[in-house]
């Protein structure tokens, strides 16, 4: 289909699920008692360095999970996902993240994010991001979902997103580099026209390759490379 972008195909999606969001008022669970899956993991992409694989849930929305090498080190890469204001540097689609109910403590990090998608309503969401620091594993697992929580919204054309849900994970290799594993699942609300599963799935996947490659940049960074999980775990 000549003449639309990738970003195109995932707009054109996310306008079906705009338009029949009316017609299925319920949200699928991530509980594995209770989800059903279509399909077993099956290999995605064509990047020699980063292994993709997914599965689809019975909503025809697949969940897919990431993974691959890097000689950037696992405290630089922590640092950018846990720099929640600076989204918008490195995250596909990703236009405004601002960190949200500071005075809450021990319970993770609250994010308002807002993404811009070309050809459909833009979306929010409120996640809470969750580090888990193993020091004695060479291991840090973030994990990030969405919570029902009041934020002030200057735009009201905006479409709050119902569910997503993943994880982050580095871990140390013992020959000095970093493995990066990404997991995620994003329900944009409603449901979606059968000819449009493909595109929306297939975009999805692309816009992951591309936000992979952009944090190990971001990583590189000097304000990152000089930060430590210790440091930041503390709120330093």
């Amino acid at each position: 289909m000549k003449g639309i972008t990738r970003a195109g195909f995932f707009g054109l999606a996310l306008m079906a699920f705009s338009a029949l969001a009316a017609q299925s008022s319920e949200q699928p669970s991530l509980n594995k008692k209770e989800t059903q899956w279509l399909s077993e993991w099956e290999a995605k992409g064509e990047d020699p360095r980063i292994s993709a694989e997914c599965r689809q849930h019975s909503s025809n929305i697949n969940q897919c999970r990431f993974r691959m090498v890097s000689d950037v080190p696992l405290d630089a890469l922590g640092a950018v996902i846990l720099d929640v204001d600076h989204f918008t540097e490195w995250a596909k689609s990703v236009s405004e993240s601002r960190r949200v109910f500071t005075e809450e403590s021990g319970e993770g990090i609250y994010v308002y994010t807002t993404y811009d998608f070309v050809g459909a309503y833009d979306r929010d969401a409120v996640s809470v991001y969750t580090p888990d620091y193993r020091p004695d594993e060479q291991r840090i697992r973030i994990t990030f979902q969405t919570v029902k929580r009041d934020v002030p919204v200057t735009d009201f054309r905006l479409v709050r997103f119902p569910l997503m849900a993943g994880y982050w994970q580095f871990t140390r290799l013992e020959n000095g580099q970093t493995e990066i594993e990404h997991q995620s699942f994003a329900m944009p609300g409603g449901v979606v026209q059968k000819a449009l599963y493909y595109l929306y799935n297939t975009a999805y996947v692309d816009a992951s390759f591309e936000t992979l490659r952009a944090l190990e940049n971001q990583a590189r960074k000097p304000k990152y490379r000089e930060r430590s999980l210790a440091t930041l775990m503390s709120g330093d």
